[in-house]
């Protein structure tokens, strides 16, 4: 088992995660976290190697372990994994002056980017999400995790993480076929796969680009096209300037929290994002998607 080291973080005063913990469930990702009481493991670090990383709220300051990396690294992980330097006051201002999500800053306080541990596991999320339901994607990567054994130890705990390129390698477009992944999307998973230094060799430059170059470099990819490359961009590099705008449940949203209608041309749902949540598209994307699920649930449970 890799050494295990222990440091701890005074996280920001606007930071409800990991102790709300259930604003997870939004997402996929939440494939990957583990509970182990107050602890969420998630495996963290390179394509090629994943490590775990801990973290549980202890008083005022969260206590961090890391499995195969030191403290330094644990903490910039988890300051990663929780978008702790975007300054979340700012896109409350906006909030506060605009209907539609109006009243989410409380209802949500401290809710921050949950970050994908890299850019090919944000790519891979996308690419077998596309078109496809929450739950159909998720089955999909159930099987997926469970062909190629995508997992770390640590701690007698078995944390999933998305497979390793040299396991996608292996498997090759058929083998990916045969989990019932489409043609298309194993075809790209396994070029993702095998460009995997390529692909992470962007990030520095995807991080300073403007949103624009950043999604026009990444759709030069197989199988990426803008929702793909907007969704890596906001998962995998932690952008908070990407309007999902093409994506159905931020549609939704719109048309249910009465700003834009959902018969509404896509450059119009897009200049709405502009105009009201300049710089923060990606809080706002989040923020809706967040309010339409809670909707959702609240109606289930009355």
């Amino acid at each position: 088992m890799p050494e295990r080291s222990v440091t701890s973080l005074t996280p920001p005063r606007l930071a409800s995660l990991p102790v709300e913990r259930h604003q997870l469930e939004f997402s996929s990702r939440s494939l990957v976290v583990v509970t182990d009481g107050p602890r969420l493991l998630r495996a963290w670090g390179s394509p090629t190697r994943p490590w775990v990383v801990g973290v549980e709220p202890h008083g005022g300051r969260w206590r961090i372990e890391a499995w195969g990396v030191g403290p330094r690294e644990a903490r910039a992980a988890v300051r990663e994994m929780f978008s702790l330097d975007h300054p979340l006051e700012e896109f409350y201002r906006l909030v506060r002056r605009e209907p539609a999500l109006r009243g989410t800053e409380s209802r949500f306080r401290g809710l921050r980017l949950p970050r994908d541990a890299n850019l090919f596991e944000a790519l891979l999320h996308s690419i077998v999400g596309q078109q496809l339901s929450v739950a159909a994607a998720n089955a999909l990567k159930r099987r997926l995790f469970e062909r190629t054994e995508a997992f770390v130890t640590a701690d007698g705990q078995a944390v999933p993480c998305v497979p390793r390129p040299d396991r996608l390698i292996s498997l090759g477009p058929e083998g990916l076929r045969e989990l019932g992944i489409s043609r298309a999307k194993s075809r790209a998973l396994s070029q993702l796969a095998a460009d995997v230094e390529r692909v992470e060799a962007l990030v520095p430059a995807l991080a300073r680009a403007t949103v624009r170059s950043a999604i026009d470099s990444l759709i030069e990819l197989p199988g990426v096209g803008r929702w793909t490359a907007e969704n890596a961009l906001l998962r995998g590099i932690g952008r908070p300037d990407v309007f999902v705008a093409g994506d159905l449940g931020l549609r939704v949203a719109l048309d249910k929290f009465g700003a834009i209608p959902r018969s509404a041309p896509e450059s119009q749902a897009r200049a709405w994002g502009a105009r009201h949540y300049p710089g923060w598209g990606s809080y706002a994307t989040l923020y809706l998607w967040r309010k339409l699920v809670a909707g959702r649930a609240d109606a289930s449970a009355g």
